[in-house]
C-alpha cells in the first residue's frame, strides 16, 4: 500500500511541476532604438514624458502564420477625470518582413500623459491578444 501511496504521488507531483515549454510573445518599451547593446540595458523602461520617442519591439516566440499583426494603443481611464474604461489611441497593421519574423520593432509618440496599454492580435485571430503591455507618459 505504501509503494502505490509513493507512485501516486510521485505521479501527481510530476504532472504539476514539470516545466512546461510554451513561450510567449513579449513587448518591451525603451527610449533608444533597439539594437544588440540597448536590447539588455537600463534604458528599457516603461515610463515617458509627453512628445518623447517610445521605441518597442514585439517578440513572436514561433513564425506567424498570417505574417501580419494587428497593433493597438489603449489609453486607460481613471486618471483626473475618475472615469473607468478606455480609448482607442493609435492602430497599425503590420505586415511582418521575411527577416522579421519574430519580432517586429518601431516607435510611436504620445503628446498626452496618461496610462496606456498596448495589445498585438494576429490578423488570422482577431479576438484572440497574443501579448499586451502597459506604459505611461508623464511630466
Amino acid at each position: 500500500m505504501k509503494k502505490f501511496i509513493l507512485f501516486i504521488t510521485i505521479i501527481f507531483v510530476s504532472i504539476f511541476a514539470c516545466a512546461c515549454n510554451s513561450e510567449k510573445a513579449y513587448i518591451l518599451f525603451n527610449k533608444y532604438p533597439f539594437s544588440k547593446e540597448t536590447i539588455t540595458s537600463t534604458s528599457n523602461t516603461n515610463l515617458f514624458k509627453p512628445g518623447e520617442r517610445i521605441y518597442y519591439i514585439v517578440t513572436f516566440p514561433e513564425k506567424s502564420q498570417s505574417k501580419m499583426a494587428l497593433i493597438q494603443i489603449f489609453k486607460l481611464g481613471g486618471d483626473k477625470d475618475e472615469r473607468l474604461g478606455y480609448d482607442i489611441v493609435w492602430g497599425k497593421r503590420v505586415k511582418l518582413r521575411q527577416e522579421q519574423v519574430f519580432y517586429y520593432t518601431d516607435y510611436i509618440v504620445l503628446n498626452n500623459s496618461g496610462n496606456y496599454v498596448m495589445k498585438v492580435y494576429s490578423r488570422d485571430n482577431p479576438t484572440k491578444i497574443l501579448t499586451s503591455a502597459n506604459f505611461y507618459v508623464k511630466n
